[in-house]
């Protein structure tokens, strides 16, 4: 029987991220939890002809430590065309741009104003687009601890700073992708999407190591 899943919001998940996923039907995002500068909340990795790139949104964090939920996007900077800009060179010819890019520009170019609503509109789409049945909520302040329920906790699990998590839940699998012959683990999951379509979550799937 699968559980749920509680865990941060991220900007485009990686691969790893929908790995964790794909162990429940129902999502709950922590947006109580204060914004760690840095990470992926705010960022994701793509495969370019450069190599790497990182797409960063800007943010009006304050200081001291601010909630997630209360973290506005600068939107004031050209971010999205840039953003559109780097996926349309990086993934344009890839075999399944076609088929997804209107949707991922679509909610791109919404005049969201909080990051967590720009994230929770983007992981619906990309599990709409994996056809996953996988329900995604904001977890209530009032609701009790994740151990007190049929809860899966996956709060900090996946750094940014290390890209690929060293841990045995999870298992890089190989696909052919737009740029390069040496495989980059890890992107963000529009790399995955971009490349192989269809065949995307039975990737992830394989991916979520259960030993």
């Amino acid at each position: 029987m699968k559980s749920s899943v509680l865990i941060e919001s991220h900007y485009l998940p990686c691969v790893e991220y929908f790995a964790l996923l794909s162990r429940g039907d129902q999502v709950w995002l922590d947006v109580a939890e204060n914004y760690v500068k840095q990470s992926y909340r705010n960022r994701c990795y793509i495969l370019g002809p450069n190599k790497i790139q990182t797409l960063s949104v800007p943010i009006h964090r304050g200081s001291g430590k601010v909630p997630t939920r209360e973290v506005r996007i600068a939107n004031e900077s050209q971010w999205k065309n840039n953003h559109w800009r780097s996926l349309a060179s990086a993934y344009g010819k890839a075999p399944f741009f076609a088929f997804f890019a209107d949707d991922i520009r679509a909610i791109l170019y919404q005049p969201f104003n909080y990051l967590i609503d720009l994230n929770l509109a983007l992981l619906t789409k990309c599990l709409e687009l994996l056809m996953w049945d996988i329900s995604v909520s904001i977890w209530p302040d009032s609701m009790p601890y994740a151990t007190e329920m049929n809860v899966s906790d996956h709060r900090g699990k996946i750094s940014a700073k290390k890209r690929l998590s060293e841990n045995d839940q999870f298992k890089s699998i190989r696909y052919i992708q737009a740029f390069g012959k040496d495989f980059v683990p890890n992107l963000s999951i529009i790399d995955l999407l971009f490349c192989v379509g269809p065949q995307a979550g039975n990737i992830i799937l394989r991916s979520a190591n259960e030993r």
